[in-house]
């Protein structure tokens, strides 16, 4: 049985190649023949610079709530060993968007001069519940921001903008979403990837043309690889 696991960072800002993480949650619903166990895994992060106001207006998150946490290379190597555990164990990584958070533990791990994600291993299947619902529900009107997908699937999100209440909602939505549309489940665990990339990528591409339409500069072409995005 493929093992899906919910995962979501909270940061000092919206850059993954400049910012930060200052928390990380990782949720696995285990299910018996009476019961769903969730396994929950989160810590802070110590990032080593001070957090900006405007992070912690959003995810509540301080300097004093992190000055005892692990050091940011620590927390990394912790964060990504996670990670390559999950994949190599053939489960698949679930999240909101959740290429701007890989994208930022691989950028840290370039710049703390480390293995990156790929150099470890192949990045394994990576579901991101924000493609999937623009995929199968295209022309829904609204916004589709993680507290309005929890609504539109009836996912209770407790704790938003905590990364691991984060985690476990994207997780649920998932689980509702392969409910409505049994398509998803389909999908070979193997070509998750691909199938993703592509539906991301024709996404992207309109989108880019809408703002060129409205006399913006196109999307950076480093935004087109999926899952982790790469900065030129």
């Amino acid at each position: 049985m493929t093992v899906y696991v919910g995962f979501d960072l909270e940061t000092t800002g919206i850059s993954s190649f400049r910012d930060v993480p200052v928390s990380y949650g990782f949720v696995e619903h285990v299910r018996s023949a009476n019961e769903i166990e969730t396994r929950r895994e989160d810590g802070y992060v110590n990032p080593g610079t001070a957090i900006p106001a405007g992070a912690s207006a959003i995810h509540g998150i301080t300097d004093a709530m992190v000055k005892d946490a692990p050091v940011l290379e620590d927390a990394v190597e912790t964060i990504t060993q996670r990670l390559t555990s999950i994949w190599s164990s053939g489960g698949v990584i679930v999240g909101m968007n959740v290429s701007y958070d890989l994208t930022m533990v691989d950028s840290l791990c370039q710049r703390l001069a480390v293995a990156t994600l790929e150099e470890r291993g192949t990045v394994g299947p990576v579901f991101d519940i924000l493609i999937l619902d623009r995929h199968f529900d295209k022309w829904r009107k609204g916004a589709r921001k993680l507290t309005d997908l929890c609504v539109h699937y009836g996912v209770t999100l407790a704790g938003a903008h905590s990364a691991v209440a984060d985690a476990e909602a994207s997780l649920s939505v998932l689980e509702a979403m392969q409910l409505q549309y049994p398509a998803i489940g389909e999908i070979p665990v193997s070509a998750i990837n691909d199938t993703s990339r592509a539906w991301y990528q024709v996404w992207l591409a309109s989108f880019s043309t809408y703002l060129e339409k409205k006399g913006e500069g196109p999307i950076n072409i480093g935004r087109y690889e999926w899952p982790i995005h790469q900065d030129r």
